[in-house]
């Protein structure tokens, strides 16, 4: 299956060959997990939308879903 990956901010650096929006292949029955580490991202380093909804780790993820990832925002 295909997802579509959109990534933001510092998180740009894991884009692969310099894309920001790319397509993942994963295994069927897949989690947003195994998308970031297919992706190289670390799994504490960013906040996670699948379809623009807040994600978890163990979501799964279906062919043809959008999934964005942007580092967590702070400040004071």
């Amino acid at each position: 299956m295909q997802i579509d990956v959109k990534l933001y901010g510092d998180l740009k650096k894991y884009a692969p060959g310099g894309q920001t929006n790319f397509v993942l292949t994963l295994n069927s029955g897949a989690t947003l997990g195994d998308a970031l580490k297919m992706a190289s991202i670390p799994m504490d380093r960013c906040v996670s939308l699948i379809n623009g909804r807040r994600a978890t780790i163990e979501a799964p993820v279906k062919n043809g879903d959008i999934l964005v990832l942007f580092p967590p925002i702070s400040g004071g």
